[in-house]
Order: C-alpha cells, then structure tokens, then sequence
C-alpha cells in the first residue's frame, strides 16, 4: 500500500468515485509532513473539516439532495488520529529515584 493510500484509509477518503483530495495535495501533505503517513493524514483531515465546515450542511435540486459529512465526527476522528501519533511519540518509561531527602524544605533555598 503506498503512502498516500494509507492517508486516504487513514482519513476514511476512499470512495474513489468522489474523494475529498486529490491525489496532488495527500503527495504535497506528505512532503511537508516528512513523508511521516500519520502526520500527513492528520494534516488532510484537517483540510477536509475546513471543506466540509465552508459547505451548505445540506442541498436540494428537484429530486436530487445530499447532506454533508458531520464536522463533529471528523473532528472525533481528527482527535482519534492527534491520540494515536501522540501515544507513539511519547511512551512513559518508569524511573525509581533514591534520595536522602526527607522533606521538600531544601528546595526553599533555591528561590531564597
């Protein structure tokens, strides 16, 4: 799977028949995102929202109608994405710290 096909599956863009992208602007969100997939899809999503937010919630022509994707559950899902490269930046690693303190009085001395 190519880089910019795991954007779109990241982004839930895949309908190829109407994709919010265009193939140019997932390759530049790539580029200016290091080639980093999770920071570019997280990049797109963000276009998309402000696509979506700019357009009529809903339009109608005769029998034909749509209804626009909800910007709150992308939103959820922008946050879902924001988690998940946030948990694989920082993994906590425990420390056990052996001091001689027996109160935090010393650190007073500091600022006095």
């Amino acid at each position: 799977m190519t880089p910019e096909e795991q954007v779109r599956l990241n982004i839930g863009d895949t309908d190829t028949d109407e994709q919010y992208l265009e193939d140019s602007v997932i390759t530049f969100l790539l580029t200016e995102n290091g080639n980093n997939v999770l920071d570019a899809s997280i990049a797109a999503l963000e276009v998309i929202i402000n696509q979506v937010a700019l357009q009529p919630s809903r339009w109608e022509i005769g029998d034909a109608s749509e209804t626009r994707a909800s910007v709150e559950q992308l939103e959820n899902r922008l946050q879902e994405l924001i988690n998940r490269r946030n948990a694989q930046k920082y993994t906590a690693i425990p420390i056990i710290l052996n001091t001689d303190r027996k109160d935090w009085n010393d650190l007073d001395k500091i600022f006095n």
